[in-house]
């Protein structure tokens, strides 16, 4: 068979997922990249205010700028009001002026912009991010790390909510290493289940080993059970004294604690850090010099930095299973 014979590969790909140059790129297998799960093609615009739709906490609260005023196609604003607090690097939005502007220099009377504007305004008001927790060109850095490594043609439609992900999962770690005043503490929390086994029966077993190798209680019928005496425990087995009788319902607690991380201040980088940082699963308890050692998730094991927030926890299952597709290669 000639090639000129084949099936129009090319029609049918270009129907999923777009037309472009790259189809012919790389060679004949690029025509079968939806087989191969090996996808080509280039990624739609992304700009911090798409960032700021999905995650305004990591601006902080904008600054109105009065009587700005500028020209189509001017990168120059000048303005009536204060300059007070203006700076070069700071996000801002306004009327007639495109997604993505960022201040790059004051001038008199005014200041210049990256962009060019779109449509001429009197007497505007622009709201500037001036002090946001995460700096905007801190933002800007992994906003264009996430457009190099996140491709839409694989990610169709959970592409913008997978380039939040990314984004915030970089700047909370960025909150987390620059805001010292991130606290860790303890949350002590009661765990309560009914032990399976028989019933009448001597022999129950617990969903986990408590902390500590003890019970916080332990009933019959809602009869609190002394420990030693009525039972002993075991790992996760209780072995009772006295077989239960028919009819005996047993309920077993036992404290167990979850780390929180807590900020001293609600509008720093370090609250920040505290709402993103991912937690975990306790494993271990000790009393002295209060030791406690905690498990990420399991299926997400082998993604490394990504386990450490819980927007690396996300994007980090989305792609598991986007990426989970069969592969042909030849």
């Amino acid at each position: 068979m000639s090639w000129g014979s084949w099936p129009n590969f090319d029609a049918m790909l270009c129907n999923f997922w777009g037309a472009g140059q790259e189809f012919w790129s790389s060679g004949p297998g690029a025509l079968f990249f939806g087989a191969t799960n090996l996808v080509y093609g280039c990624n739609p615009p992304y700009f911090l205010d798409n960032f700021l739709s999905f995650y305004p906490k990591f601006f902080g609260l904008p600054t109105a700028v009065s009587g700005c005023s500028f020209a189509a196609g001017s990168q120059t604003v000048s303005v009536t009001g204060s300059l007070t607090g203006l700076g070069t690097g700071q996000f801002l939005q306004c009327a007639g002026l495109p997604t993505g502007t960022v201040i790059t220099g004051l001038v008199g009377g005014g200041f210049t912009i990256n962009t060019k504007a779109a449509t001429a305004q009197t007497n505007a008001t622009a709201e500037v991010y001036q002090q946001p927790p995460v700096p905007t060109a801190v933002l800007q850095l992994y906003l264009n790390l996430a457009w190099a490594s996140l491709q839409f043609a694989r990610w169709q439609e959970q592409w913008l909510v997978a380039m939040g992900w990314f984004i915030a999962h970089y700047a909370t770690l960025w909150a987390q290493s620059e805001a010292t005043e991130v606290l860790s503490q303890l949350m002590t929390t009661i765990h309560g289940e009914v032990p399976s086994g028989a019933v009448p029966g001597v022999t129950y077993t617990l969903s986990a080993v408590p902390p500590g190798g003890s019970l916080q209680s332990l009933t019959i019928n809602g009869t609190f059970q002394v420990p030693g005496a009525a039972y002993t425990l075991n790992g996760e087995t209780i072995t009772m004294t006295a077989p239960t009788s028919v009819g005996a319902v047993l309920y077993a607690t036992w404290p167990v604690q979850t780390q929180v991380f807590s900020p001293t201040s609600p509008t720093s980088g370090a609250a920040i850090a505290a709402q993103g940082l991912a937690g975990g699963i306790q494993t271990s308890k000790s009393v002295g010099d209060v030791s406690v050692g905690y498990q990420a998730l399991t299926s997400l094991e082998n993604w490394g930095a990504w386990n450490l927030t819980r927007y690396g926890q996300h994007l980090a299952t989305a792609a598991k299973v986007i990426g989970a597709g069969p592969m042909v290669i030849w």
